[in-house]
């Protein structure tokens, strides 16, 4: 999942002192606490199907985690929905680390994700913190029985509800508000970032499809821009005259290195970071985008052995507190990990969750093996497994050189 900076509403009530109210607080078994109804609860595994799939109202539903940081923006968002709006939808909150299997059933990629339901079925879902607003306009207008698209048309004015419906919408739903919202993809965010730029620095589906509805709105391109389009020889020449455009970063903070990261796997022999690394780019520029250069170097070691040599901090975290190693931990690459370890990288390092690298890893691989088993399949076959105990051994062994 990228974080967004936005304020947290807190309601307060404002209570006039009266006689009746101050001897109404001391008489035996009243209490001001809010009545049950009133607040936001949390739901689990155990009472998710009678309280969010059998509801006769529409239900959010908050997937947050203790030691989630965007989280933590979200939760007096969500608290602040009750009292206003009981009676018109009911209002949840569920701990992955309690109900993991909600987590898994609806194959969430990360938290905070809030889903909405209304009659048994899951409507939408919004992946970072959105202003209180926009859940309560949501809400009311599946109460109203108003088309899920409809609602998510009418919400595109708001900045950061604009951002999720361009990365997490299909791309005929995007058609479709483009209709009724024009500048969808070529208006620029608040801080100056582009839609463009967006989609080029975040993992959506259907990214082609995007890029391709961008571009027929003829949007202004940047250097990044270049770069994630595969247009290198366009790229080499803005550079040459303007050399600093190298390292420059766009307004949320990614660098037309990281640009060239994320999109070489797609581009392929098209890809531009050969270019943008002889041209002068510098991995040591302390990065600030939520989608980690040591993140997007995992997947190629002598690529993330170059960036290490030339100045990449191997301990670097992002918005979760995963550093390189957690991710490659992750994804399961025994040559990565064996290229961050020789460069310093410290496996006793914790995620914000509390997880290290070989957590993550043996979290992983019984993921494997449980999916394996239940498929039918040897979880003893090798492969994928083969690769995952390695990465184990790998920071098993390596934890206890450095005891």
């Amino acid at each position: 999942m990228t974080t967004k900076s936005m304020p947290a509403f807190i309601q307060l009530a404002l209570v006039l002192a009266s006689p009746f109210t101050l001897v109404a607080s001391q008489v035996p078994g009243t209490s001001d606490a809010p009545h049950p109804e009133e607040q936001v609860l949390y739901v689990t595994t155990e009472s998710f199907k009678s309280e969010v799939l059998e509801s006769s109202l529409p239900v959010l539903v908050d997937f947050t985690a203790t030691w989630c940081g965007p989280c933590k923006i979200l939760d007096p968002i969500i608290d602040g929905l009750m009292p206003e709006m009981s009676g018109h939808a009911k209002i949840f909150k569920l701990d992955i680390d309690k109900s993991p299997e909600i987590y898994t059933q609806f194959q969430l990629a990360g938290v905070p994700t809030v889903l909405f339901f209304n009659k048994g079925n899951e409507q939408d879902r919004i992946i970072g913190p959105q202003s209180r607003e926009v859940y309560i306009k949501y809400l009311k207008g599946l109460k109203r029985g108003t088309p899920a698209l409809d609602i998510k048309i009418a919400l595109l004015g708001e900045d950061s509800f604009r951002r999720d419906f361009i990365e997490n919408q299909r791309p005929d739903e995007i058609r479709k508000a483009l209709k009724q919202f024009p500048n969808l993809l070529t208006e620029a965010f608040e801080n100056g970032q582009s839609p463009l730029s967006l989609i080029l620095n975040s993992l959506v589906g259907d990214r082609e499809e995007r890029i391709n509805l961008v571009l027929a709105g003829n949007p202004t391109i940047t250097a990044g821009n270049l770069v994630g389009l595969g247009r290198c020889e366009e790229f080499e020449n803005l550079v040459a005259q303007y050399p600093e455009a190298v390292n420059r970063p766009d307004s949320d903070g990614n660098t037309p290195l990281l640009t060239a990261l994320i999109q070489a796997g797609r581009l392929e022999e098209r890809s531009c970071l050969r270019t943008v690394l002889d041209a002068g780019a510098d991995p040591g520029i302390q990065d600030t985008s939520g989608f980690t250069l040591g993140r997007a170097a995992v997947h190629s070691p002598e690529v993330l052995e170059e960036l290490l040599e030339k100045g990449l901090n191997p301990n670097h975290v992002d918005k979760d507190g995963r550093n390189a190693l957690h991710w490659a931990a992750f994804y399961g690459y025994p040559p990565t990990v064996r290229v961050l370890l020789n460069h310093g990288a410290d496996p006793t390092v914790q995620a914000l969750n509390g997880e290290t690298a070989a957590d993550i890893a043996r979290s992983e691989r019984d993921q494997w093996i449980t999916a394996l088993t239940e498929s039918g399949m040897n979880p003893e076959t090798g492969g994928v497994l083969d690769l995952r105990s390695e990465v184990i051994g790998l920071l098993e062994g390596s934890e206890s050189n450095g005891e």
